[in-house]
């Protein structure tokens, strides 16, 4: 509550503020090159106390006849328990908060589904704060939003996390703390308090082994696609407990499924290490999840049966969804037998081998589905109406469970392109980042314009812009002119380093082979073409503007000062000093020392002097003076105009190439399209209740919690809203049975 009285509250992270970009970058840099050499899990696997059994027991909340509330997981009648899972948290208060208030709710209501109870185990996915996870700021994205939502004496809920790469970009030594405390001998197991959750976990990876032979495990696979060594030897020994009547759900930082599609990995990286360790012993891998990608979609396939999520929409800015495949596909691991007769007997090995196997989103990518799939989007929201209404007279009368449709991703499609389209305010919700475009297009055109004068590149016509030569007459020649000035190495530094960067900057990892590169420099220089023209038609439309506007300055200035002799030299030395590097004298004793002294300059007769002071300042010195105006109209109008292209940009390249999506919607900084998932664990089937919130309240629509709203577990929150938020389904409940999974 101590940020609600200091007022302290985080806002959504600005990314593409400059000042940001430079600490992020160089921080993202040193964690990564420490990250390598000094490997926190096996720092944490040398300090764990426990080992062998003990280990391999330490989070066996399986057992239904345990007192203890540490050691086990509330079940109701029918042996049915409740686990709640989210991603991507801890960046503005606003969206943060709104989905750890409903996950402190006793219970949810949904039309069709009924009162779904709270979690007794919260599982947070990965990147659990934003921009970078120091102490402080999961103090104030994390722990602050949590405390308020459910605060009580004693924590009745456990919680279990596992880092992504926004927690290990200092080394993990903050989540290491907040969330590994119980590996402390002195804490007696008892983790951090979050809220009316308490950590359990010793390690950033672990295992639960649940009623019902269940299982959920959690890795950690920092910032490169390879699992630890120690983290490896823990799993084997969790799987090697395991027999093939244990079902497997894992959780993973990122989407490593969905990132193999395109970039191409080897049998040693992370998912498909982790999976080929969980069906060592036959043991079904039911379903994955993932954040890191921060909205919701769901790839299924019929003949593996299982279900792969990701649902990073905890608390972080949107991602897109109308960039998704519809199909993709998965290497997933399968048994490899290999037979010796190097004896009577023979032996027998066993090796994984990667199949590819497909995995649907949708319907196939073809024009016809791509128009069938928008008027879909039209029409679903009347047919769900009407399909709701349906199911629930059809439940009334026969209990059936609810049919499963075809998967979904969230937000939808339509709406995600739609959204795409508020990059074309690029530089009003990110006018830093403008100004700095604005910045490199004012080094650009003022270097360009020191080396025309140097040169006399176009022999003086571009001084006389807007003068004796028009804006369209010099915008024609332009092209030569620029040419012309490359032989100056500075400019040309300059401008190709600006080609380079933008070439370098599009994102065509998708595209195979040749077609990369060549989609790379097509696209980028595109890009800079459309900066290149833009900068110097404002180079030119500035100076001619400023010329313009000399003369009137010199007029007014003339008229203001002529009847004032004793001032008008002084003012004619001031701007003559501002203009010119050297002072009056500085200049004479240069000029003494290379051509000797002079004959004293005879003094100005007074008829000179009257005659001088009826023009205090001439309108060419006034044009230099004027042109100081130059580099805050390029930073201003060019940095609006050129992060406008810069927008543009990104809603074309994400139209028509699916790229830059993620930094599309990185600069929008969107807070609502909120999700998570609950899931409800039975003996023999597992249901996923994917839970979305269109809208997140704003911090004016909250309210103070009233005294008598406590909730079952002990504890109170302190902000409510003001009007019931309406979270939903995503997609109807996603059942799993053990049985049509592939062992």
């Amino acid at each position: 509550m101590q940020q609600l009285i200091d007022g302290d509250l985080p806002k959504m992270v600005r990314w593409y503020d400059p000042r940001l970009l430079a600490r992020v970058g160089v921080r993202t840099l040193v964690s990564a090159v420490f990250g390598q050499y000094a490997d926190q899990r096996l720092i944490q696997a040398a300090t764990d106390p426990s080992a062998g059994r003990e280990l391999i027991d330490r989070y066996d909340f399986s057992r239904l006849d345990v007192a203890d509330p540490a050691k086990c997981i509330a079940c109701d009648a029918d042996g049915a328990y409740w686990i709640d899972y989210i991603c991507d948290i801890g960046d503005g208060f606003e969206a943060t908060y709104a989905t750890a208030y409903l996950l402190a709710q006793d219970h949810l209501d949904f039309k069709g589904a009924g009162a779904l109870p709270q979690g007794d185990i919260l599982i947070m996915g990965g990147d659990q704060c934003y921009p970078q996870a120091t102490r402080p700021e999961y103090k104030k994205r994390l722990q602050g939003p949590y405390d308020i939502a459910l605060s009580g004496n004693e924590p009745k809920r456990k919680l279990f996390a596992i880092p992504g790469n926004h927690d290990w970009y200092d080394g993990l030594q903050a989540f290491d703390s907040l969330f590994c405390s119980s590996r402390d001998k002195l804490s007696e197991s008892h983790g951090s308090v979050i809220g009316g959750w308490q950590t359990q976990q010793h390690r950033s990876y672990w295992a639960l082994k649940l009623p019902h032979k269940w299982w959920i495990w959690g890795t950690d696979i920092q910032f490169s696609k390879y699992l630890d060594t120690a983290q490896v030897n823990y799993f084997k020994a969790i799987a090697a407990e395991m027999g093939p009547d244990d079902k497997i759900i894992i959780c993973m930082a990122e989407p490593a499924w969905m990132l193999a599609d395109f970039q191409g990995q080897d049998e040693e990286e992370n998912f498909f290490k982790i999976t080929a360790i969980a069906r060592s012993r036959g043991a079904k891998v039911c379903a994955v999840f993932a954040g890191d990608w921060h909205h919701y979609n769901r790839y299924s396939s019929a003949e593996l049966g299982v279900h792969f999520f990701t649902a990073g929409g905890g608390g972080a800015f949107l991602h897109p969804t109308h960039v998704l495949k519809n199909e993709i596909e998965v290497r997933w691991p399968e048994i490899k037998i290999t037979a010796f007769a190097n004896d009577e007997h023979g032996t027998v090995t066993r090796e994984w081998a990667a199949h590819k196997y497909g995995v649907r989103l949708k319907r196939p990518d073809t024009p016809a589905s791509k128009v069938k799939e928008a008027v879909r989007e039209v029409v679903e929201p009347i047919q769900e109406l009407r399909q709701e209404i349906k199911e629930q007279v059809q439940q009334k009368k026969t209990r059936a469970p609810l049919k499963q449709r075809a998967p979904k991703c969230y937000p939808s499609r339509t709406t995600s392109l739609m959204l795409s389209f508020r990059n074309l305010a690029f530089p009003i919700y990110n006018f830093p980042f403008a100004v700095g475009i604005g910045i490199i297009y004012w080094l650009i055109t003022w270097q360009f314009h020191t080396v025309v004068r140097a040169y006399d590149i176009s022999a003086g016509k571009i001084d006389q812009a807007g003068l004796s030569q028009t804006v369209q007459s010099l915008l024609g020649w332009m092209p030569l002119y620029i040419l012309q000035a490359t032989l100056s190495m500075s400019f040309a530094v300059m401008l190709l380093g600006l080609y380079a960067c933008l070439v370098w900057y599009v994102e065509a990892e998708e595209k195979p082979g040749v077609r990369r590169y060549l989609t790379k420099f097509g696209v980028g220089t595109l890009h800079f073409l459309m900066h290149a023209t833009v900068m110097f038609v404002l180079f030119v439309s500035f100076l001619s503007f400023n010329n313009n506007l000399a003369p009137w300055v010199a007029g007014k200035a003339n008229v203001v000062l002529a009847g004032d002799t004793k001032d008008a030299g002084i003012v004619e030395s001031i701007v003559k000093e501002t203009l010119e590097p050297l002072s009056q004298e500085r200049q004479r004793q240069r000029e003494l020392r290379d051509v000797g002294p002079r004959d004293p300059v005879p003094p100005t007769p007074p008829a000179a002097r009257s005659s001088r002071a009826a023009k205090v300042v001439d309108e060419k010195t006034v044009r230099e003076l004027v042109g100081l105006l130059y580099p805050f109209q390029m930073m201003l109008f060019g940095g609006l105009i050129g992060g406008f292209i810069w927008g543009c940009y990104w809603v074309i390249a994400g139209l028509f190439g699916h790229m830059h999506a993620e930094d599309a919607f990185a600069a929008l900084r969107i807070k609502n399209y909120r999700n998570f998932l609950r899931m409800k664990f039975e003996p023999d089937q597992l249901t996923i209740y994917p839970i979305g919130l269109d809208r997140v309240p704003r911090l004016e629509e909250w309210t103070a919690m009233t005294e008598d709203r406590v909730y079952r577990s002990g504890g109170k929150s302190g902000l409510m809203p003001r009007q019931p938020m309406r979270p939903h389904l995503i997609e109807e409940p996603i059942v799993i049975r053990p049985e049509h999974v592939k062992g």
